[in-house]
């Protein structure tokens, strides 16, 4: 997940951009478990990158686009958005079950998303 993360951090084209861990917030990175008994957990981390000092929503979708056509180039599916008509958010996935969610903010930020796939407790992918 961090690898994935470090390659879509390495897209935005920015000055002076930060190093990826300096934008780690607490609780950034997450293990979810189905339910108490379950030994089925999946992994999520965020980041959120203030592309500019005001509030440039042109820049912000810029940003956003270099990120989307990476992973475009790299064999990502854009999956459909369940979101309304012109949100910005895309939502795409690789061949081995990871997610990735792309949001401009339009407050000046980008955020990115990956999830991993579902895990048993051997490691196992499971669907």
């Amino acid at each position: 997940m961090r690898e994935i993360l470090q390659d879509l951090w390495d897209q935005f084209d920015l000055p002076d951009k930060p190093k990826l861990e300096e934008q780690m917030a607490p609780g950034g990175l997450r293990a979810c478990t189905f339910d108490t008994m379950s030994e089925i957990s999946a992994w999520a981390e965020t980041v959120r990158l203030r592309v500019s000092e005001e509030e440039d929503p042109r820049l912000e979708a810029e940003q956003a686009e270099l990120v989307r056509s990476w992973l475009d180039d790299h064999g990502w599916e854009r999956l459909d958005d369940p979101a309304p008509e012109g949100d910005p958010v895309t939502h795409h996935r690789n061949t081995d079950g990871f997610e990735v969610t792309i949001t401009p903010w339009m407050d000046a930020r980008v955020q990115v998303d990956v999830r991993s796939p579902c895990f048993d407790d051997r490691g196992q992918r499971v669907s």
